[in-house]
């Protein structure tokens, strides 16, 4: 009888941080589609649009392996992650940029930056397709997990009656 009463706590307490998962899903998915669209409407719009020189801060490999590359052994896509620095007007601004060579910490790179309608200054975004297909996904899929996980706990609730 405890265990079962332990097992209904338990699959209760994993159907509610499926439910927490779907809804974060859901609040990522159209968080960043949302941020994405209004930083290119933001681009497009702007009037300040420069070539600046940004110092490395720092670097970080990524590992982005193709699927296609599998077969060849030893095959392996890197693209380096950075923290850049860059002034704008005698004020510091930073971001952060993917390079597909490697970068050092130091080394200068031209950049094009912004002006928002904040009035700062940022890095040219990069509308990237597999972060748009993973908004697009990602709210769809979470609102499944959040329903699978209510139903769940609406059948657990009704077996302990």
């Amino acid at each position: 009888m405890k265990q079962d009463k332990k097992e209904k706590q338990n699959n209760i307490l994993y159907s509610v941080l499926g439910l927490v998962l779907g809804i974060a899903m859901c609040g990522i998915g159209i968080y960043g589609m949302i941020l994405n669209r209004i930083e290119s409407q933001e681009y497009k719009n702007t009037t300040d649009k420069r070539e600046v020189i940004a110092v490395v801060e720092s670097c970080r490999e990524i590992d982005n392996s193709d699927d296609k590359d599998k077969n060849k052994k030893n095959s392996r896509s890197v693209k380096y992650r950075t923290k850049l620095a860059f002034e704008v007007d005698g004020k510091a601004y930073e971001g952060e940029e993917t390079y597909n060579q490697k970068v050092y910490v130091g080394d200068k790179i031209k950049v094009e930056v912004y002006r928002t309608s904040k009035g700062i200054y940022k890095l040219r975004p990069y509308n990237n397709l597999v972060n748009f297909v993973f908004y697009c996904v990602a709210i769809p899929l979470g609102f499944i997990i959040a329903i699978a996980s209510v139903y769940s706990i609406g059948l657990i609730v009704k077996k302990k009656e």
